[in-house]
């Protein structure tokens, strides 16, 4: 049973998480080819969880198994026995970004921590997706982040800093390597300096605009439909769209799709699912019939661990696994087709824990005649209900507080549940001098002032969901692997993640050779 500690205090991590490590790493030691791995695969989907660690994933199951009583999507994968023990490690380091992580996918050589597929040394490295359309594939990135985002951007562009502007990068992606589906957000980065995205994109509601990002005048929309592209920027034209579409360009916010709580919670009927946008990719990708290679990343379970928000996180780790679910109906319907799902790394080091903060829970008589008397307060299907329940995200819930104690108190009971004493209120929406929020016990790994005041919410509501956070950053947890079909018993044990690329991209050799 392992332990995280940090400043005197304690977490216990599931002994799920720790089990279910030692059976893939005990019992899935040896690879053993098989026909199907001999045949390779005509279609690739890989499915990246960003932040989806074993703590999250844990959540997850725990979440369906004593709620809903009903399997992820994902438990299937797992039982299929294609499953290894990822690690994330970039070149020289234990942590990795996204940057590092999905460019070792994208490339299968190491990378530089913030870097976009390039070497070491800082040469290019050719992505999957541009080996893919040099061999007469089609290929596809989806995200509900922005498109020009680490992850995304890494199977698509070679720039040093993830941080380059989102104009540059996303040129790359969309002029230089036209991948055949692009669908996501970051609309703001492909219209013209001075404009609004809305002015190109009517359809996009008012939540979802936003102001242009470029220094120049370049519509790169406009360009986008003279060179053949649909696009699309709401769920009814991407119905449509996918339909018919050759090539599809789906733009459906000016920065990050919302979290799926604040769709909701907004009626942002426009905004697809990711499922839906998986769904469409697979249908444009599939109908020239020449294989495709296809990457869908669940990106915002990523900043649900770094607000230190579990109940956000929870629901974009649903979403992912309805996507996960659509992915494994195309492969049913096409038997040919390698399915992937795995994570670049955890994040927010998230877990429940026990408390005995206001003293031992009351006796209980057992119809034994025995008296069952627990030391500590144990979490189970309550917190995880209200985990559920949560219907804003902690950014949300601040914006609508604008720094009223009072406001705070009254948006956490209607969104969260819990009713908090102004006293906790207050503490939450403490700001230094400069307004900016700290976790004063682990300052230094909580430095983004974007998540920090989410963070300290979190921190608040603690003593009422269990949960406890041990960083606003990423985290060397494990990452776990799981696929089905050509070459998926390939994924068997102890790897690096850059074994993840050259089991998709052998996979799609050995077909498309023959």
């Amino acid at each position: 049973m392992s332990r995280l500690v940090f400043d005197g205090e304690e977490t216990l991590r599931a002994s799920f998480v720790a089990s279910l490590v030692l059976v893939l790493a005990v019992s899935s030691a040896s690879t053993v080819a098989n026909a199907e791995d001999v045949a390779g695969a005509k279609n690739v989907i890989l499915l990246i969880g960003d932040g989806f660690g074993a703590a999250q994933m844990s959540l997850a199951l725990q979440y369906r198994r004593l709620v809903e009583s009903s399997p992820l999507h994902l438990e299937s994968l797992m039982e299929d026995g294609n499953s290894g023990y990822c690690l994330a490690m970039p070149y020289r380091s234990t942590v990795t970004d996204s940057a590092a992580a999905a460019s070792q996918f994208a490339t299968g050589e190491k990378t530089r921590n913030e870097s976009l597929s390039l070497s070491v040394d800082g040469y290019r490295t050719e992505t999957l997706v541009e080996w893919a359309t040099s061999h007469g594939l089609d290929t596809g990135i989806v995200s509900n982040m922005r498109l020009s985002h680490a992850t995304p951007a890494a199977f698509a562009a070679h720039v040093p800093s993830r941080y380059e502007s989102e104009a540059v990068i996303l040129d790359q992606m969309l002029v230089e390597h036209e991948v055949d589906v692009l669908l996501g957000g970051g609309a703001r980065a492909l219209v013209p300096s001075g404009r609004r995205v809305g002015e190109i994109l009517p359809s996009l509601e008012g939540p979802l605009d936003g102001g242009s990002n470029r220094l120049d005048t370049r519509n790169r929309v406009e360009e986008a439909t003279a060179r053949g592209y649909t696009v699309v920027s709401d769920r009814a034209s991407l119905r449509e769209a996918a339909a018919s579409a050759d090539k599809l360009l789906g733009l459906f916010a000016a920065s990050h799709l919302p979290y799926v709580v604040d769709t909701r919670a907004q009626g942002l009927e426009s905004v697809p699912s990711l499922a839906e946008l998986t769904s469409a990719a697979t249908e444009v990708l599939s109908r020239a019939d020449r294989g495709f290679f296809l990457v869908v990343e669940g990106g915002r379970i990523d900043y649900g661990g770094h607000d230190n928000d579990a109940g956000t996180m929870l629901h974009e780790i649903l979403d992912f696994d309805a996507a996960i679910g659509t992915a494994l109906q195309f492969q049913e319907r096409h038997p040919d087709t390698l399915v992937l799902v795995t994570a670049d790394h955890g994040t927010g080091g998230f877990s429940f824990s026990y408390s005995g903060f206001d003293g031992f829970p009351e006796p209980r008589s057992l119809p034994s005649g025995l008296t069952y008397e627990p030391h500590h307060y144990y979490p189970g299907r309550e917190q995880l209900l209200l985990l559920h329940r949560q219907t804003a995200s902690f950014v949300r819930i601040l914006e609508l507080a604008q720094g009223s104690p009072e406001r705070l108190v009254e948006a956490v009971q209607e969104h969260v549940g819990i009713r908090i004493e102004l006293e906790e209120a207050r503490e939450a929406l403490e700001r230094d001098s400069e307004g900016n929020a700290w976790i004063q016990d682990l300052r230094h790994f909580y430095g983004d002032q974007d998540s920090n005041p989410a963070c300290l919410l979190g921190r608040v509501l603690a003593p009422h969901t269990f949960v406890v956070w041990s960083t606003g950053g990423h985290t060397t947890e494990p990452v776990l692997t799981f696929g089905r079909g050509p070459s998926a018993s390939r994924l068997r044990g102890v790897y690096e993640n850059t074994h993840v690329h050259a089991v998709m991209k052998d996979a799609l050799s050995r077909y498309h050779a023959n």
